[in-house]
């Protein structure tokens, strides 16, 4: 676990901070690549990307806070509510900096008239590809750890913010694989097949999803839980339901449509 790369005197270097960053730039490759090549206007995206980013960075700190109140509420008082704030202390949660980013992208190209679904499936491919590298940086931070295994590739952490001291899941190097494939299949898809808008976004987001709730039972943090799921899980299930629905409804009223009444 290397959770400082670099420090010289006050200047620190992150892992996570670093991955995060690369990742992102990772990220943005993929996404004006994409959008290049489906000849989308990249102007879209320029003129409100600091929306988008603020929206990530806000999502991505609410969830954080939300997953370890017991962190931030210890006691109500006016130093507990400014800590909420620092976002410094690497607090940050990227299902809640996904949920920003789609959300707002969603929002401004429905209000801006632009080819949501599209966009979306872009999104998808490029969040996708870039948290490969954001899950790399929580295995060297040793956030987001597993639970115990005895399992030959299971890693021995010697760190006080871990709570075992025997081997555990690189709960952080599953999700990177798992995010290494779906971003791989959905880019070879998003090439090679010509398929309808918004079918890359539901496939995606349906998969991606489904990983992260097989993997909250391997998970060994601390966490809000519900009814005997990580709070993570029931906001995957959540996530699944409502565009697998969606899909659904989309899917059947097209249908409908599509089917002429009999002449009498």
């Amino acid at each position: 676990m290397f959770p400082i790369i670099i420090q010289i005197g006050p200047i620190i270097i992150y892992s996570l901070w670093l991955c995060t960053g690369l990742a992102f730039i990772l990220g943005v490759f993929i996404f004006t690549s994409l959008a290049k090549m489906k000849r989308l206007q990249l102007n879209f995206i320029y003129n409100n990307s600091i929306k988008i980013f603020a929206a990530a960075i806000i999502f991505a700190r609410l969830f954080f806070v939300v997953e370890n109140y017991q962190i931030y509420f210890q006691e109500l008082n006016l130093d507990a509510i400014l800590n909420v704030f620092y976002i410094w202390d690497k607090g940050l949660s990227f299902l809640g900096g996904l949920c920003g980013i789609i959300i707002t992208l969603a929002y401004f190209s429905y209000k801006e008239k632009e080819q949501t679904k599209k966009w979306l499936d872009i999104l998808t491919i490029s969040t996708i590809g870039g948290l490969v590298l954001g899950h790399i940086g929580r295995f060297f931070d040793g956030s987001s750890y597993g639970n115990t295994t005895d399992l030959p590739w299971g890693i021995l952490f010697e760190s006080p913010s871990i709570k075992y001291a025997v081997p555990i899941h690189p709960a952080q190097l599953y999700a990177a694989l798992y995010s290494l494939i779906i971003g791989g299949v959905l880019f070879l898809f998003f090439l090679k097949t010509k398929f309808k808008a918004g079918i890359v976004t539901v496939i995606g987001t349906v998969s991606y999803f489904t990983m992260v709730f097989l993997e909250g039972f391997i998970r060994g943090d601390d966490t809000v839980i519900i009814m005997s799921l990580r709070l993570e899980q029931v906001f995957a299930l959540i996530v699944i339901m409502i565009v697998t629905g969606s899909y659904l409804i989309i899917h059947y009223n097209n249908k409908r449509k599509s089917i002429k009444p009999d002449k009498i």
